[in-house]
């Protein structure tokens, strides 16, 4: 096996074959995976990031892929990281089945040898059994390398396989309830229309059409404030890259809806396998009070029942009112890797065994002034006291 470092858009864009050829030899697989998927990421991360991705080959086969960026961090240094954008959902190292032990090993061989080069590498987005945090965690510790892994978030997921009126029968009385109410305040506000262009349909034209309607939603939503709403440069690249390939691979689904003619909400999704992937839900935050977002939801998920379809994954982040339509979840993990170099070894220092130290020493005090405050918390305070001295 050999290594090459692809670090411009014109070795990334030639890896695309040997790409498609490699995922079929993997069992792990997803669209965010995929040669498409990076290059519609690195549109936006192109502003803020070099391109470094690690490549193993066995002769003329790609067998692995590690797919990173680097960039200098404040206060942390020479940070590599996985390439990836808000909307990613699940990142993770890439190997054939039958090389993934050997393709780990080579990767963390590589770190190793140019450990200079790098402080610290954050892996984000993975499945808790993805091959970065257990063959290659494995590798890495091999080499003395100190990490830490640990779930960072969740990815809300519903069931599609049951009917829709066997699913909403398990909805609280008063999901039933807030959601007739919406749809009547959206009725008095004038005439509502919903409008999907699904998976396989829409020419370029339509597409472009479709996405500038988003991308004025986008821009009156709440995120505008985050600088990640649609009509900024970055976003905007990633957007129309991913659709133009969404689209000619049959994956693109983009939902929107309309109140006497005015869009006022959206959802962008890709459906892949069987798995619908709700990558971004915007609406026009001016009209927040007839929550045109929220009858948008209620609706396009009620028309994901009875088309074959496996499961509805929500998007990362552990916001309560995805818990109003499911409690299952698909755990998302992180992991953190420190270099030998000098940062590193103070990154690590700091973050696997300072940080935590303070971390309990600011929630004890908390904790003794509530006691202070509160005499029955007293007891509880020298029952927990008691419990960590045992």
């Amino acid at each position: 096996m050999h290594l090459t470092v692809i670090t411009t858009p014109e070795e990334f864009a030639a890896l695309g074959p040997s790409w498609g050829r490699l995922q079929q030899r993997c069992s792990r697989n997803c669209v965010f995976l995929t040669h498409e998927w990076f290059d519609a990421a690195w549109q936006w991360r192109q502003r803020d990031a070099c391109m470094h991705m690690l490549c193993c080959w066995e002769d003329d086969e790609l067998v692995g892929v590690l797919p990173m960026v680097c960039g200098t961090a404040p206060r942390a240094g020479r940070e590599c990281a996985f390439l990836a954008v808000p909307d990613t959902q699940i990142c993770d190292l890439i190997a054939a089945d039958e090389h993934v032990d050997a393709v780990a090993a080579a990767f963390a061989d590589e770190l190793s040898r140019c450990i200079p080069e790098w402080d610290v590498l954050r892996l984000r987005y993975l499945p808790a059994t993805s091959t970065a945090a257990t063959a290659f965690a494995a590798a890495l510790a091999a080499r003395g390398f100190p990490y830490r892994a640990n779930q960072a978030t969740i990815n809300p997921v519903v069931a599609l396989d049951d009917s829709w009126d066997a699913y909403y029968a398990t909805r609280s009385r008063r999901l039933k309830k807030s959601s007739n109410l919406i749809a009547n305040r959206l009725a008095k506000a004038g005439e509502i229309v919903i409008e999907w262009l699904e998976p396989g349909y829409g020419t370029n034209v339509e597409v472009d059409r479709a996405i500038d309607v988003i991308t004025g939603i986008s821009a009156s939503s709440w995120k505008k404030e985050t600088g990640n709403s649609l009509e900024n440069p970055g976003p905007q690249a990633f957007i129309r890259r991913l659709s133009r390939h969404a689209r000619e691979r049959g994956w693109l689904s983009i939902w929107t809806l309309r109140v006497d003619g005015r869009p006022l909400a959206m959802e962008y999704q890709l459906i892949v396998d069987g798995n619908v992937h709700a990558l971004r839900s915007d609406f026009n935050a001016v009209c927040a009070q007839i929550s045109p977002g929220s009858h948008l939801s209620r609706h396009l998920l009620q028309q994901l029942f009875g088309r074959g379809l496996n499961r509805y994954f929500m998007g990362p982040g552990n916001n309560a009112y995805k818990y109003r339509w499911t409690e299952r979840a698909e755990p998302v993990w992180e992991m953190f890797v420190y270099s030998r170099s000098l940062r590193g070894r103070m990154l690590a220092l700091w973050e696997l065994t300072l940080r935590p130290f303070a971390r309990r020493v600011r929630d004890r005090v908390r904790r003794l002034w509530r006691v202070t405050s509160d005499p029955g918390e007293t007891r509880a305070f020298e029952q927990d006291d008691e419990g960590r001295a045992s």
